[in-house]
């Protein structure tokens, strides 16, 4: 009887699942179109066949994961759009949650002994490729969301800038700042002597200026931060709406909801561009290592079923949070779901199901190196423009601060080098915020584009992705620097930082070069005389040797305007020589200048001086050579 039972027992046992098979061929007749499942893949769901138990004890649906959960939560934050009714993406609804890999129908359930084992370790090593991607673009997004709103990012920061800017002000500019008006009025007197009233008047203008400036930066620090804030923020807004993603709010005639608001899109520009990233270098990534492709009839019609299963909105997290024990019904909801999409994706896609238990797991390494090197391509020219942004609204504040320091000793105008440096590098950091911020509106909408475009095959929409950054920055690069405007060297900024106190003495040595010069003007202008410059040597003034008049003529560092050349020979000698004597040596008379006469530029006046030549004096005549001496014997 034991024997028996045991053989007739198993089949006794299964008849009743076996009788139950109507269900499922019931279900089939009301399943939903590609369409439909897009448009609402809830209602699709509900219309799916209950698994039954054996199913469930064979299985083990992933567990769903929070939107702020893992590497790529660390990054999220729950956006205002997200508990508003309307448009919303898959990165405004589920944040960073649900990017990851799990093998299904093989931990010791009904085919355990069909997986390998060892498979694990590949689908491991591609649950971290995915994951590791999910962080980057997670990066990526809540970096621009911060970069195109400056009031969520510097909010932190008021009460910094409030109180740094009025304890400088008090402490510093207001006690070292009288000082350094004494030295500019005692400046000012020791430049009077010069009679020079433009340059006292700046040097007066300026320190005006700059305290007027530093009075009201540290009476409204904030505000001053703020409205620079404002203003870049109103002129950014502008820009992405115009060219950033699109708004996809749906008309009111072809808005089926009952409630209006429901097919407006409230959106921010950033948070749509973060929608649009996290689909296209995401989500299609994860639909290829879960179901094989991405662009799939069954992708298309459970992949979306299949996410929301594993990931939990910003909605339910906040309702498990507000309430922990509603947390086990709802992921027994979510694996139900789960196990009812995967039933019926193994019933009309058995390779897609091969992907999902797992089986594919070189396969689905391949899909994790796709979607790293995809945000990697994505994120270079987005994390980069969105750093740069912050970097200028950081200035901002910083100059704030700074203003009255440098200002104490800027309102000496010959020390106001680090002034300087400052306005400059604010006025630098408004242009890069405004570049960099239109170039990533620009940016992002090419890549919307590109990914939105179904004829582009997957692999050339990466690189397009990545030659449109590389294009953006090479376009944008000389903006790049932003503590700078003019393109200098930042070095150089950097190494003269301290010396204002150079500046200074070298411009007080100019000073007084110029009073020295102006004196000695003066003097040359009193006693100034008639002096005429004769081009041409006049012949008695000459030497009778050329070579003797040429060297004696020579100056040692150069040749006297209007005069010939020393080498050459007398503007009247004869080509061939002549008085008996060696000609020297002349250049040719290509290069010699016209003999001419030029007009003295002063009045002529009878000059009361006689020049005395003592060459221009005849030569005495030779004394007569004595005879010579004869002997007396020689007679």
């Amino acid at each position: 009887m034991l024997a028996t039972a045991t053989l007739v027992w198993p089949v006794l046992g299964g008849a009743a699942p076996a009788s139950a098979a109507p269900v499922p061929t019931q279900a089939k007749a009301a399943l939903c179109t590609t369409a439909e499942w897009e448009a609402n893949f809830r209602d699709c769901v509900d219309r799916l066949a209950d698994v039954g138990q054996n199913i469930r004890d064979c299985v083990n649906a992933p567990t769903p994961s929070a939107p702020d959960q893992g590497l790529g939560g660390w990054f999220a934050t729950r956006p205002e759009a997200s508990s508003q009714p309307g448009v919303k993406g898959m990165y405004t609804e589920y944040g960073n949650a649900g990017y990851s890999y799990e093998t299904y129908d093989d931990s010791g359930g009904c085919a355990s002994d069909v997986i390998d084992p060892g498979s694990k370790v590949f689908n491991k090593i591609a649950d971290g490729e995915i994951r590791i991607a999910a962080a980057i673009i997670g990066a990526s997004n809540a970096l621009r969301e911060r970069a195109w709103d400056p009031r969520t990012m510097w909010d932190w920061a008021d009460p910094l800038v409030e109180q740094a800017t009025k304890a400088v002000y008090e402490r510093v500019f207001s006690v070292f700042g009288i000082i350094t008006l004494c030295v500019v009025g005692v400046y000012l007197l020791w430049r009077s002597r010069q009679s020079d009233m433009s340059n006292a008047m700046t040097t007066a203008g300026w320190a005006v200026l700059v305290m007027v400036a530093v009075t009201a930066i540290a009476a409204w620090p904030v505000r001053s931060a703020n409205v620079a804030d404002g203003t870049l923020v109103t002129t950014l807004n502008v820009v992405h709406e115009a060219v950033g993603p699109r708004d996809k709010s749906i008309p009111a005639d072809r808005c089926g909801s009952l409630n209006p608001a429901g097919c407006k899109d409230n959106r921010p520009p950033a948070l749509r561009a973060g929608d649009t990233a996290t689909e296209t270098m995401l989500y299609r990534n994860w639909l290829r290592g879960a179901l094989g492709s991405s662009d799939s009839e069954t992708a298309r019609k459970y992949g979306r079923a299949l996410y929301d299963a594993k990931a939990f909105t910003w909605e339910e997290a906040a309702r498990i949070a507000a309430n922990p024990a509603t947390r086990p019904a709802t992921v027994k909801e979510k694996q139900e779901q789960w196990m009812k999409v995967a039933e019926q994706i193994k019933q009309e896609d058995p390779e897609a199901y091969e992907y999902l238990r797992g089986a594919r797991d070189s396969d689905r390494i391949g899909a994790g190196l796709i979607a790293i090197l995809a945000a990697i391509l994505f994120a270079m020219f987005d994390l980069t423009a969105s750093l740069l942004v912050l970097l200028g609204f950081l200035l901002f504040r910083w100059a704030v601060i700074a203003a009255p320091v440098l200002g104490t000793v800027g309102l000496l105008r010959p020390a106001s080098a680090g002034l300087r440096r400052l306005g400059n590098a604010v006025v630098a950091a408004v242009f890069n915020i405004a570049i960099f911020g239109t170039g990533a509106a620009i940016y992002l909408f090419a890549v919307d584009l590109v990914m939105s475009t179904p004829t582009i095959p997957g692999w050339l929409q990466v690189v397009l992705v990545w030659l449109c950054g590389v294009v953006g920055w090479l376009l944008l690069r000389p903006y790049r620097r932003i503590t700078q405007l003019g393109g200098k060297d930042s070095t150089e900024v950097i190494g003269s930082a301290g010396s204002w106190h150079r500046r200074f003495f070298r411009d007080v040595r100019a000073a007084s070069r110029l009073e020295s010069e102006s004196e000695e003007r003066d003097v040359r202008v009193k006693n100034r005389n008639v002096l005429v410059q004769q081009t041409n040597v006049r012949p008695e003034a000459r030497h009778e040797d050329p070579a003797q008049s040429g060297a004696a003529s020579r100056p040692e560092t150069g040749t006297a305007p209007g005069t010939d050349p020393p080498d050459a020979p007398p503007a009247d000698a004869p080509a061939g020589g002549g008085g008996g004597s060696r000609p020297a040596r002349g250049r040719p008379s290509s290069r010699r200048r016209p003999a001419e006469w030029t007009e003295p530029d002063v009045p002529v006046e009878n000059p009361s001086y006689v020049i005395y030549r003592p060459d221009s004096a005849p030569a005495p005549d030779p004394a007569p050579a004595p005879a010579p001496r004869i002997r007396s014997e020689a007679r």
